[in-house]
């Protein structure tokens, strides 16, 4: 799996489908058009261009009701 080492945030996949969570807003609001990389657990986001930029998009995960540790990590 590709992890962007300036400021990837790595999800867990059962995470995300478990809450019903929709990544679209993350994707548009950070300029993704695709994921980093994805797998079979794993979905890859990045680089975030700066720390301020990666914790920006943890705050929006965590609005969506992701949980830091638990379901993604930077």
């Amino acid at each position: 799996m590709n992890v962007s080492k300036d400021f990837g945030i790595v999800l867990r996949k059962d995470a995300v489908e478990k809450k019903s969570i929709n990544l679209n807003s993350i994707m548009k609001e950070f300029d993704f058009e695709k994921y980093l990389d994805e797998s079979n657990d794993l979905i890859s986001l990045g680089p975030f261009f700066g720390g301020d930029n990666a914790d920006e998009c943890m705050r929006s995960l965590e609005l969506l009701g992701l949980v830091y540790i638990d379901d993604f990590l930077s």
